[in-house]
C-alpha cells in the first residue's frame, strides 16, 4: 500500500512536470481553472505514505480567485503557480492538525480557462486551451480564415480549394502521428532517445511539426524520469525492508538461545521439585517464563514473514512498472498505426475527389493566390479592451484571452492582392 502511494504522487509530480514543461515558464491559476489535489502524509512509525482521501479531488477557481477545501476552507489561488498552492496548502493543513511537518500536497491543472476567437474566422467559438496553444492553431481550431463566397458562382473552385485544405491538414496528421509513433518505439523498446523519421527531423526549428517534434521529446524525457523517481523508491524501500528481515532474524536467534537457557534451568528446577527440595510455585513461574519467551519468538516469526512478504510485492510492483510502461506503449502504438492507416486512407480518398472535380493538386495549390489579404490578429487579455495586444501567428496564447482575428487592409492598400487575384482567374 505503501508504494503504491508513494507512485501515485511521484505520478502526480511528473505529470505535473509535464504541463508545465509544454506551458509557457509556469501557468498562474486564474478563475475557472479546474486544479487537481492529492495529499498524502508519510506515517514514520509504520514507514507508509497515508492518503488524505477526504480532501483530494478536483476543485473548480472561482471568479474570485478562490478554492473551498474541507478543514482548510476558502483559500485563495489565483495568480499563483501550482507550486505556490501545493505549498500553501501543506502549510496549512501543518498549522490546523498540529503536525510537526507538512503533508505533501501535489497540485496539477486539469483544465484551462477557455479562450474566445472572434471576426474574421470560419467559426467564432469559444476554445478549451492547451499548454503551447498559438495563434496560429487558435485560427485553424476555429475553422481557419472566414472564407467568402466566390462572385463568379464558381462552386467546383471552392470545393477544389476545401479538398486540398483537407489534404493539407491530413499531411500535417500524418507527421503529428508518425512523430508519436516514433516516440513510442522508443520507449517499447528502451530506447535512450526518440528516432524521429527524416521528414520529421528536418523540419525547420519553430514550424508546427517541429512544435510536435519537441513536445513529443518533452512527453517521452517526462516519462522516463517518471519511470526512474518510481524505480529508485521501490529500491529504496526494498533496502529497508531487508534491514528489518536481518534485525529480525538477529532477534529470533538471541531469543532461541533465551529459550534454550530458561528449558535447561526448568529441567533442573523440575528434578528439585521431584525431590521435595523445591516448591512446585518455582517451577510453575519458570514455566510461565518459558512460554512468554516462546510467544515472543512466535511474535518475531510472523513479523519476519511480513516483512518477506511486503518485499516480495515491493520487487513485484517494480517489475509491473517496467512491464506497464511497455504495455501501455504497445497499446497506444496499436491505436496509433490504426490511426495513421485511417488517415492515409482518407487523404487518397480526398485526392481523388479533388482530382474527380476536374482539378490537379498544382491547380488547387494556385486557386490559394485568389486571397491575398493579409490578416492581423490583437489579443485581449485580462478583459482589458483599451489596452488589445498586437501579436503574429506565433504569439502563445493564455486562458481566458480573446483573440480577435482581422483583414488587414492597409496591407493590401497598393493593388497587389487585386492583381494577383485577376491573374489567377485569367489562367
Amino acid at each position: 500500500m505503501a508504494l503504491w502511494l508513494m507512485a501515485l504522487l511521484l505520478s502526480g509530480v511528473a505529470m505535473h512536470g509535464i504541463a508545465s514543461a509544454a506551458a509557457a515558464d509556469a501557468y498562474r491559476v486564474g478563475p475557472q481553472a479546474r486544479i487537481k489535489v492529492a495529499i498524502v502524509e508519510w506515517i514514520a512509525a509504520t514507514g507508509e505514505y497515508k492518503e488524505w482521501t477526504a480532501l483530494n479531488g478536483e476543485y473548480v477557481v472561482s471568479q474570485s480567485g478562490s478554492i473551498s477545501i474541507p478543514m482548510i476552507g476558502k483559500m485563495q489561488v489565483s495568480d499563483k503557480t501550482v507550486e505556490d498552492i501545493s505549498a500553501d496548502i501543506g502549510e496549512k493543513l501543518k498549522q490546523i492538525t498540529g503536525l510537526a511537518l507538512a503533508p505533501t500536497a501535489s497540485v496539477e491543472v486539469v483544465k484551462y480557462p477557455m479562450i474566445y476567437v472572434s471576426g474574421a474566422v470560419e467559426k467564432p467559438s469559444e476554445l478549451e486551451f492547451r499548454p503551447g496553444l498559438t495563434v496560429k492553431q487558435a485560427v485553424a481550431m476555429a475553422g481557419g480564415r472566414e472564407r467568402r463566397s466566390s462572385q463568379t458562382g464558381d462552386y467546383s473552385e471552392a470545393q477544389q480549394v476545401s479538398y486540398a485544405g483537407e489534404i493539407s491538414r491530413m499531411e500535417l496528421q500524418l507527421k503529428q502521428l508518425g512523430a508519436r509513433r516514433a516516440r513510442l518505439m522508443a520507449e517499447l523498446n528502451d530506447q535512450p532517445a526518440i528516432a524521429f523519421p527524416p521528414e520529421i527531423k528536418a523540419a525547420p526549428e519553430g514550424s508546427a511539426i517541429w512544435q510536435i517534434m519537441t513536445s513529443e521529446v518533452d512527453l517521452f524525457n517526462a516519462r522516463a524520469d517518471a519511470l526512474r523517481q518510481q524505480l529508485a523508491a521501490a529500491a529504496d524501500l526494498e533496502v529497508l525492508l531487508r534491514n528489518e528481515i536481518n534485525i529480525l532474524d538477529e532477534k529470533m536467534s538471541s531469543q532461541d538461545e533465551q529459550v534454550k537457557i530458561a528449558q535447561d534451568e526448568l529441567s533442573d528446577i523440575s528434578k528439585l521439585v521431584d525431590t521435595k527440595i523445591l516448591t512446585t510455585s518455582r517451577k510453575t513461574s519458570l514455566e510461565r517464563i518459558v512460554a512468554e519467551m516462546q510467544a515472543g519468538k512466535l511474535d518475531l516469526v510472523v513479523a519476519s514473514m511480513q516483512a518477506k512478504q511486503k518485499l516480495s510485492e515491493t520487487e513485484r510492483d517494480a517489475l509491473n512498472l517496467k512491464g506497464q510502461r511497455k504495455t501501455d506503449a504497445g497499446q497506444l502504438l496499436q491505436t496509433t498505426e490504426t490511426e495513421i492507416e485511417d488517415t492515409k486512407l482518407k487523404r487518397n480518398t480526398t485526392l481523388q475527389l479533388l482530382q474527380l472535380s476536374g482539378a490537379s493538386l498544382s491547380r488547387s495549390q494556385s486557386l490559394k493566390a485568389l486571397d491575398l489579404q493579409p490578416m492581423e490578429y490583437w489579443i485581449t487579455r485580462n478583459g482589458d479592451e483599451a489596452n488589445a495586444i498586437k501579436a503574429s501567428e506565433a504569439t502563445a496564447l493564455q486562458p481566458g484571452d480573446v483573440l480577435d482575428v482581422r483583414y488587414n487592409i492597409s496591407g493590401s492598400l497598393d493593388g497587389t492582392a487585386l492583381s494577383s487575384a485577376d491573374t489567377g482567374q485569367s489562367q
